[in-house]
């Protein structure tokens, strides 16, 4: 095993053994925005059960006792025995030992585990072995946080959503459109569907803008406006 005394060289050994997604700062980063990340956050499969995943994470992180994994929130020490009870409860647990902490999730915010396969899929290989996950699926995990250090997070993936939504959602087909919007929606998105080919696709941004406008979206109500 390769020297494992930082937070990247741990998250290349376990993705060479498990599938992993970024998240957090360092995903945000890898998607274009220019800021610093203290921590580093890894989204492992967490398929099929707690426990497997367990059994197949505990020996990568405790190895020689280099590192000392820890509860979020009371950062207290756990045992195997306990590895199990604390995933389910949490969802996550931080490696600490390293040149900055990482938190390892089983279950991220807003992201069902279910998820994890379509998410896979969606993002990008890089080149440690984890995956970036793309712009919108990234942008589900900041927007529930409540915090005001993911405001700007949240504002240059929105922005970037948008820009890629401006490029392929014209040309996109019909099925493959009415799946863009769904995933994500703005006014800004939601107009550019009014230009569609598609008459489903355009009733369907319609619809959105009403339900944006009723919802008292200051913007949707001036593309409303435009259109009478």
């Amino acid at each position: 095993m390769e020297n494992s005394a930082t937070a990247d060289s741990l998250i290349r050994v376990i993705s060479s053994q498990m599938r992993v997604v970024t998240l957090g700062g360092i995903a945000v980063i890898s998607h274009g925005l220019s800021r610093n990340t203290h921590d580093a956050d890894i989204w492992v499969d967490p398929n099929p059960t707690t426990e497997h995943w367990c059994d197949a994470l505990w020996p990568i992180i405790f190895k020689k006792n280099l590192f000392g994994p820890v509860q979020i929130g009371t950062w207290r020490p756990f045992t195997r025995e306990d590895f199990d009870s604390v995933i389910d409860r949490d969802g996550v647990i931080r490696i600490n030992g390293l040149d900055r902490p990482l938190d390892i999730f089983r279950a991220p915010n807003e992201l069902p585990i279910e998820e994890f396969e379509g998410v896979w899929q969606r993002a990008t290989p890089l080149d440690d072995g984890t995956r970036l996950p793309d712009v919108v699926d990234l942008l589900v995990t900041k927007q529930a946080t409540g915090r005001d250090k993911d405001l700007q997070d949240i504002a240059f993936l929105e922005a970037k959503a948008e820009r890629e939504y401006r490029e392929k959602l014209p040309g996109a087909s019909e099925a493959e459109a009415i799946r863009m919007l769904e995933r994500f929606l703005t006014p800004n998105v939601a107009e550019l569907g009014l230009h569609h080919p598609s008459a489903k696709v355009r009733e369907l941004a319609l619809g959105f803008l009403h339900e944006l406008a009723d919802e008292g979206n200051p913007y949707a109500r001036d593309i409303l406006q435009k259109l009478k």
